[in-house]
């Protein structure tokens, strides 16, 4: 990963506008524009990802970089298990004391992985690749980043209380890991089964089907 001493603390328009071109896009699309018309998925998908290759080309980024890329990945996964044991731990003991346990069956499960892996890789995508790079040349110092695009992550999950305080712990947690092997892939298959332990092992009442906006309205 590039020196974070080259890109932090450098307060100019270019990352700023790229940081809130990107949250007011995703806010919008979560609270307005979502199902508003056809096609409407596929050109936030377009939107979401054309923003952060300009901001990577502008930056001069490289794929290995970003943390795309296969070299590091045992060493990614060192540094991701522990915390996913950690993070899928707590929502399994409290599901079986709760007695809330409601995983789908393993084929139904199998059959979705490939999209909740692909899924939790381009949330990863937008947190560490985009807001996190990003806010390393706005604010000063790393911490400084980690906590603000964490923010910003968790705000993409209101009005969800459970997933508002997952989001924010795991943003810094990903921001963190992240820094220390970068590694976007990883994150996303550790975003994946958390997301999987969370939603399958915690009652309804409480998660709300993973809903945020206002499909949390419509499913409660």
């Amino acid at each position: 990963m590039e020196s974070e001493r080259a890109v932090e603390g450098r307060w100019h328009a270019p990352p700023v506008m790229e940081v809130a071109a990107l949250t007011a896009l995703i806010l919008s699309y979560i609270w307005g524009w979502q199902r508003a018309f056809p096609g409407n998925a596929q050109l936030v998908v377009f939107l979401y990802f054309g923003i952060g290759i300009a901001s990577h080309l502008r930056r001069g980024e490289t794929a290995a970089q970003l943390g795309i890329r296969l070299d590091n990945w045992r060493a990614s996964l060192r540094n991701v298990l522990p915390v996913v044991a950690v993070a899928s731990f707590v929502p399994l003991a409290l599901g079986a004391a709760l007695d809330t346990w409601h995983f789908p069956s393993w084929q139904i499960a199998v059959a979705k992985l490939p999209w909740t892996i692909a899924w939790g890789t381009a949330q990863q995508y937008g947190l560490v690749c985009v807001l996190y790079r990003r806010l390393l040349e706005i604010v000063q110092g790393p911490w400084a980043a980690t906590l603000c695009a964490a923010a910003l992550f968790a705000i993409f999950h209101t009005p969800n209380l459970l997933l508002m305080a997952v989001t924010s712990v795991a943003g810094v947690a990903s921001c963190t890991l992240y820094r220390r092997e970068p590694n976007l892939f990883v994150l996303g298959c550790a975003h994946a089964a958390v997301s999987y332990f969370v939603s399958g092992a915690l009652p309804l009442s409480v998660t709300y089907g993973m809903h945020v906006g206002p499909a949390y309205y419509w499913f409660s």
